[in-house]
């Protein structure tokens, strides 16, 4: 273990971008993750990087990667997820030969055959042939991520199965295994089911064959169901995952018993390229099986030899290999892992066979001998992996020098990230993309395996090969422009000696790149049907959409449809014309979901340029429609004529999740089962309580005597201690170097006022001044000094709401309580840290300022502050009416006169920084008021384009927690208020307004009802439920699920997108609806529950208090 712990350090210690399947991988984990934070499905989700798109967690174990997603989230996402997958592979690479050592011992061998196992499980050599020899898993090797879970488990369900057949005890901790295994590697746990049925006939008698037979059905049954959610669906679309007639012959077939036994018996198979010292060891471990006959030995050669048979593969076996269950497909080259499994076991005893012949117990000289004969024996295999691994950590640092040094790569890559998202193509292992290599002098990373490690759509070779379009991608002509629309390639990235097709625009130019914008035409697309046809098989599907690619069909437009495995006719009739005149005015891509606002004149049809699948869905106006299969495997559905918005969404497959539930609840049942809980003593806690309580009441009545410095003091540590919680917990948006969408333009702002007169800041930005020249001003980098004008904002703000509220005589505790409630709101604090490059905290705090001045009649205050509020965000210039409000009952004429002469310095402003402006704006702009786009915000909210009318009406709902619902539990009371205070009434519905012409940034926008709300919910409530210690606490932890305290979010703009209610999937949102609705319902009932109805002695207690 010590030797491996060093010799694979590099593994953690080198980040470089991975060549093998590892690349998949952490592709897969970084997706799981994003769906997590999204709502979607982590356990089936689309993964548009690969090949066209496709679901592959839907067919693929995936226990290994939701394990390093769960790592991810205990440790709060402070450690990269790339770094966890590292850490992941190198653990149990290393801590492999403890696994083989217990689980030998747990078989019944001795501990000198356990020791000499386990040392020769981790330093099996055999030419990358996917076996257990670490080659599969290092840098340079395989990268087959799952199998080493394989590997640890297939050993770990041998021994257990073992203990079930001789001792009949451990069937539920053997079934647990075994489900583990299937959700982490499919064809180990298919070989894991044979050796298993080998196991149950060895020894069976008359006597135990009944109790055998049950114990090892249930084992069955019980992994059958805890792994039902992957294998149900797996065989119930098992013909949408690919079958590659590309893939090499021997990966389905093997390679016959002469090439193997040829290797076996020259070392090559377990020593390849050293001494055959394993080699040697296996074969004194079978004639010790011979010699002995061992019941253990025995049963172990007959499962070696077993595999060894089956790993001959169809050239030995022929029709007999199809006898095997599923045999179609069956990859026979894998079987090495069985041959492996049981090459270790007998490696172990024949060390141990040697060991007892040398009689090395009979004196400590003898013992000496043998340990330092077994060392010496070991210094070729040690010497061969040391240098394995050496080479394998010098590659890492060749490949990671030489990308480094490729700065024309990130140069293309910095500017590929600055253009809109779309397909990218980098050229082909069977073209000029293979030269790419960065100057490194061997078979190493090549560009377009960076397009996956940066999590790009790419048109590049597939690792897996999954996706039905997979095998077609090495079909793409970067000669004819036709196919760049075709496989929609909106971005081309190849050397200056290399001509592409005409058409390619180039957008940067580097000695060594040139990046092109290509004529992808975007994923949605009108297209004739021009025929119907049925491919009778995947392969026959493969080769009629080959002809069609290759026959310039995708020149002319005329796509075919593909009646595959369709249970019932398609309802759509065949031809489909073209549309003459298209129109795709609004497009959006994200994970998973595709949004199209699309018109044509006539009836047509649509081409969504993503692997088909039956898990898409599509709605066309709100209504779902039939989707087909077109050429080559495209998602395509009819469109009658007019304009439609059109949404089209993988879902996951009807019966994951519920078959998911149901594996948790037999897990929890099998595991809780095998548990005996104690329960530990309270009376020692007990005691502890009584102590605690006379400081906390101290302290209150300190602050109390205190209240107007101690209480606005408290407010502000509250925000604090908020922050403090947050920050680490929160991270911060990552995309666009850090800054966001708006935040990019901010920091611009903040550098044009610097003196950089090369950034171009257009309006309304540019009209935001009073941020950006705090943060130019103070000197700092952008996005600090912003985060620092973003903190002291909010504990200035907190003040703030404390003193309003305190304005109403609210009493200091539940003013306390009001601004800890309003600290864990996601769009305040929280929001600050996760996208500090923006004017919001500065913001709310001129609000709240504006607020309190207005109350108490602070006019001149107010005036300075809406000054400072037009140069920040000119929507507070909105508060004017407020103060008028205010103030109009007492001195109508007066107040009118003043509240105009207030506003006047502000109005001034908003229009002389338009007129006079102090950053420029670009020399094409003409008109600032178009930039504001209110129609464009209207016709999305009234039209209710994706979802935007109820995006609109959820967005404080789902966002403010207690704050919203509470004022329901006591209607009556608020409208009573507003009625009485019209400057609140004002407040609320210019909000809205204010919300609803603003932009699309509902919840944003919406955030400033607080100080409304608060109000309402503290200064109206009955007295009666602030009394009750129970209420309060209730409402508290309501309040703190309801705005999702502590939820995990992410960095990347897929993730900030499901973060805000404005931009998430509309299933986020509706699971969203449905959680704070009922938590919503839950906080009115304990505002309005009257304890002494549900309890008559209490009831008749406090008649008789009364």
């Amino acid at each position: 273990m010590a030797f491996n712990a060093v010799a694979l350090l590099p593994e953690i210690g080198i980040e470089v971008p991975n060549v093998n399947d590892d690349a998949e991988h952490v592709l897969f984990i970084q997706q799981a993750d994003d769906a997590l934070d999204g709502g979607q499905d982590p356990l089936d989700f689309w993964v548009p990087q690969l090949e066209l798109g496709f679901p592959q967690f839907l067919y693929y174990q995936n226990l290994p990667h939701i394990l390093v997603v769960a790592l991810g989230r205990l440790t709060f996402g402070l450690v990269s997820l790339r770094l966890l997958f590292d850490v992941v592979r190198y653990v149990l690479l290393v801590g492999f030969p403890l696994t083989v050592f217990w689980s030998m011992r747990r078989l019944g061998f001795s501990d000198v055959a356990a020791a000499i196992g386990a040392a020769a499980g981790s330093l099996l050599s055999g030419s990358h042939r996917y076996g257990f020899e670490y080659d599969s898993y290092v840098w340079r090797g395989l990268g087959v991520y799952t199998q080493i879970f394989g590997m640890h488990l297939s050993f770990l369900a041998l021994a257990a199965l073992h203990r079930v057949a001789t001792r009949g005890t451990g069937v539920v901790v053997a079934a647990l295994v075994c489900a583990a295994l299937a959700l982490s590697h499919l064809i180990y746990a298919y070989m894991t089911a044979i050796t298993a049925v080998v196991i149950l006939l060895f020894g069976l008698t008359r006597a135990n064959a009944f109790g055998r037979v049950l114990r090892f059905g249930a084992i069955g049954a019980l992994a059958g169901v805890i792994g039902a959610f992957t294998w149900v669906p797996f065989f119930a679309q098992a013909g949408y995952l690919n079958v590659s007639p590309y893939l090499e012959r021997t990966k389905y077939d093997s390679f016959g018993a002469p090439t193997i036994l040829g290797w076996l018996a020259s070392g090559d198979l377990l020593d390849h390229g050293r001494l055959p010292v394993l080699t040697a060891l296996l074969a004194v471990g079978i004639t010790a099986a011979l010699v002995t006959r061992a019941r253990l030995l025995v049963l172990t050669l007959v499962l070696f030899v077993l595999w060894l048979v089956l790993y001959f593969g169809r050239p030995t076996l022929g029709p007999i290999a199809d006898l095997l269950p599923l045999h179609d497909g069956l990859l026979f080259h894998r079987f090495i892992g069985g041959v492996d499994l049981f090459a270790i076991l007998l490696i172990g005893a024949g060390g141990a066979y040697l060991w007892d012949l040398a009689r090395v117990e009979a004196s400590p000289r003898r013992l000496a001998a043998a340990a330092v004969a077994t060392a010496v024996l070991l210094v070729p295999v040690l010497a061969e992996r040391w240098s394995y691994y050496a080479d394998n950590a010098s590659w890492m640092r060749t490949t990671q020098t030489a990308i480094e040094a490729d700065r024309d790569a990130k140069t293309v890559l910095d500017a590929l990230a600055t253009q809109p998202s779309g397909r990218v193509y980098a050229g082909l292992r069977s073209n000029w993309g293979r030269s790419l290599g960065f100057g490194i002098p061997f078979d190493s990373v090549r560009f377009y395996n960076l397009l996956v490690a940066s999590r790009l759509d790419a048109v590049a070779p597939p690792y897996r090969g999954a996706s039905l379009n997979s095998d077609l991608l090495f079909d793409f002509n970067d000669q004819d422009p036709a196919a760049y629309r075709l496989f929609d390639v909106e971005y081309a990235i190849a050397p200056p000696a290399v001509a592409l097709a005409p058409g390619l625009v180039p957008i940067i130019a580097t000695p060594r790149y040139v990046l092109y914008r290509a004529p992808g035409h975007g994923y949605a697309e009108y297209a004739a049907i021009a025929r119907s046809e049925t491919p009778s098989s995947q392969l026959d599907l493969f080769e009629r959409a080959r002809a069609w690619l290759r026959g310039g069909s995708a020149t002319s437009w005329q796509f075919a449809r593909y009646e595959y495995r369709q249970s019932r006719p398609v309802d759509v009739g065949v031809p489909i014309a073209d549309c003459a005149r298209p129109g795709i005015s609004y497009e959006r891509a994200q994970p998973g979901r595709y949004d199209v606002l699309a018109s044509c004149p006539t009836d047509s049809a649509m081409v969504l340029k993503v692997t088909y699948h039956p898990n898409w869905h599509v709605s066309v106006d709100g209504h779902d429609v039939a989707t087909f299969m077109a050429s080559p495997s495209y998602l395509a559905f009819a469109l009658p004529a007019g304009q439609h918005f059109i949404t089209a969404e993988y879902r996951s497959a009807p019966l994951k999740d519920p078959l998911f539930f149901l594996g948790m609840l037999v897990t929890i049942g099998a595991a809780v089962s095998q548990v005996r809980p104690r329960i530990p003593q309270l009376r020692a806690w007990r005691r502890l309580l009584p102590t605690l309580r006379e400081p906390i009441l101290r302290l209150r009545d300190l602050v109390l005597a205190n209240e107007p410095v101690a209480g606005p003091l408290v407010a502000v540590a509250i925000a604090a201690t908020a922050f403090v919680v947050l920050a680490p917990l929160t991270p911060r948006i990552a995309f666009n170097d850090g800054l966001g969408f708006d935040g990019r333009v901010y920091s611009w702002l903040t550098q044009a006022l610097r003196g950089d007169h090369n950034v171009v800041v257009v309006p309304p930005w540019s009209f935001r001044l009073a941020p950006s020249a705090i943060v130019a001003a103070s000197g700092l980098e952008v996005k600090l000094g912003f985060l620092i004008l973003d903190l002291l904002s909010a504990l200035a703000s907190a003040w703030l709401l404390y003193r309003l509220l305190r304005h109403y005589a609210i009493a200091p505790g539940l003013a306390l309580l009001a601004v800890g409630w309003w600290a864990v709101l996601p769009l305040g604090l929280r929001w600050a840290l996760y996208y500090p490059v923006l004017p919001d905290s500065l913001g709310f705090l001129l609000l709240l300022a504006l607020v309190v001045a207005a109350l108490e009649g602070r006019l001149v205050l107010f005036a300075a502050l809406l000054v400072v509020g037009a140069l920040t965000r000119e929507n507070l210039i909105a508060l004017g009416p407020f103060l008028w409000l205010v103030h109009v009952r007492r001195d109508p004429v007066g107040t009118t006169l003043r509240s105009l002469a207030v506003g006047v310095p502000a109005v001034v402003v908003y229009f002389a920084v338009r007129l006079f402006p102090v950053v420029p704006p670009p020399p094409d702009f003409t008109n600032w008021a178009e930039r504001y786009q209110i129609d464009l915000n209207l016709r999305f909210v009234f039209e209710n384009i994706d979802a935007h009318a109820w995006r609109y009406l959820l967005a404080a709902p789902l966002t403010l927690g207690m704050f919203f619902a509470l004022p329901f539990a006591w209607p009556r009371r608020v409208f009573a208020f507003v009625r009485r205070e019209l400057h609140w009434a004002y407040y609320v519905v210019m909000s809205f307004v204010v919300a609803l012409v603003g932009g699309r940034d509902d919840d944003r926008y919406l955030y400033v009802l607080v100080p409304a709300l608060a109000v309402f919910v503290f200064h109206l409530a009955p007295s009666s439920l602030w009394r009750s210690a129970w209420r309060v606490a209730a409402l508290t932890v309501l309040h703190l699920a309801a705005v999702r305290f502590l939820w995990p979010v992410g960095t990347s703009e897929t993730q900030y997108l499901q973060y805000t209610v404005s931009a998430m999937s509309v299933d986020r949102m509706v699971a969203l609806t449905v959680f704070c609705g009922v938590l919503a319902l839950a906080g009115i009932a304990v505002a309005r529950v009257d304890l002494r109805v549900l309890s008559p002695a209490r009831g008749a207690k406090a008649e008789s208090s009364a």
